[in-house]
This record gives C-alpha cells, sequence and structure tokens, in this order.
C-alpha cells in the first residue's frame, strides 16, 4: 500500500500514518510465519544430509551384510518420510502465504473487530474456496456472505475519542456464533 494513495482519497497525515502502522505490523505478522517456515524447512534438510552422510559411511563399512542390509533400508526410508514431511510443510506454508494474500487482499483496508474474529473468518473463508458449491465465485463475494450482517469489522465512523464511549461488547447471540465458528461449545 502506498501513501500517495491513501493521500488520494483525501485522508489526513495522522490517519495515513496509523493506517500504514498496522499494514506493517500485519505484514510483519505474516513474514515471521514464512520465517518460521523456512527455519524449520532448513532444519529438515540438515537431517537428510545427515542420514545421506551416515548411507555413505554404512555402504563404505564392512560388516554384516544382512545387518547392514537392514540399517540402510531403514535409513532410506526415514530420509524418505522425512523429505516428504518437509515438502508436505513447504507446500503447506505456501498454500497458507497464498490464501492469506487473498483473503488480506479482499479484506482491503476493512478494520477488524480482533484478531479472533479475523482468525475465525479467515478459517471459514479457505473452507468456503474449497467448497463445491462455491466454485465460479470471486473472493469478494465469499468474504462478503461470510460477514454479512454481522459486526465483525470496527466502525469507521465510530467516535473513539468521545469521553464515555467504549468499545462494543459482543452480545451472547454473538459470541455463540463465534464460537461455532471456531468449533467451540457455545456459553451456557
Amino acid at each position: 500500500m502506498k501513501t500517495e494513495f491513501l493521500k488520494s482519497l483525501g485522508l489526513e497525515d495522522d490517519a495515513i500514518s496509523k493506517i500504514m502502522a498496522e499494514n506493517g505490523k500485519d505484514i510483519e505478522k505474516e513474514k515471521a510465519k514464512t520465517t518460521e517456515m523456512s527455519t524449520k524447512l532448513e532444519e529438515s534438510k540438515t537431517k537428510i544430509s545427515e542420514y545421506e552422510t551416515k548411507i555413505t559411511e554404512l555402504q563404505s563399512s564392512s560388516g554384516d551384510a544382512e545387518k547392514f542390509k537392514t540399517e540402510l533400508e531403514t535409513l532410506k526410508k526415514t530420509i524418505a518420510d522425512e523429505k516428504a514431511a518437509a515438502d508436505q510443510a513447504a507446500k503447506e506454508a505456501k498454500e497458507h502465504e497464498e490464501f492469506q494474500n487473498r483473503f488480506n487482499s479482499v479484506v482491503g483496508e476493512q478494520k477488524w473487530r480482533d484478531e479472533l474474529t479475523q482468525n475465525a473468518v479467515f478459517g471459514e473463508f479457505r473452507k468456503a474456496l474449497a467448497d463445491e458449491a462455491n466454485k465460479g465465485k470471486g473472493d469478494k463475494d465469499i468474504l462478503e456472505v461470510l460477514t454479512k450482517d454481522k459486526n465483525y469489522f470496527e466502525n469507521p465512523n465510530k467516535p473513539s475519542d468521545m469521553p464515555g464511549m467504549g468499545s462494543a461488547s459482543m452480545t451472547s447471540v454473538e459470541e455463540n456464533q463465534m464460537r461455532a465458528i471456531m468449533g467451540l461449545a457455545p456459553k451456557e
């Protein structure tokens, strides 16, 4: 997001600074997730390298042929399993990042009421994208269905600096709906 774009919307410098700061936080949070997955991938590659070294050592050493064969097959299976796990982790990290980018793009400048709501709607968004009933629908349409008539976003017109004006809390119905989305039991 560029500052010039926000200025073209007629926003004041203070509002632009706050928007850019929030956007920066979101970007840094996603970068941290990517870094974590990259670290795990590098750890898996290191283990694979160690196993390959051990295979080379076993192949060059002499000893009981049957024991050698068993150890070699076990090691090959371990390497294959770890490589598959590393590949799967990399694939999942890439998919998560792609879904997160699509989600962030369709949400745009809207601010979530809270992080719990954002995460729950993101989970439902991913499920909805995989649902055959939503084939051919755009991301914006899917998000609109998930958030329609719900108080998930902050009200940009809410007077935040007026005395006595606090944040609105969820009704018990809204809270139970949120808990249902997250797969939790309703509060009694």
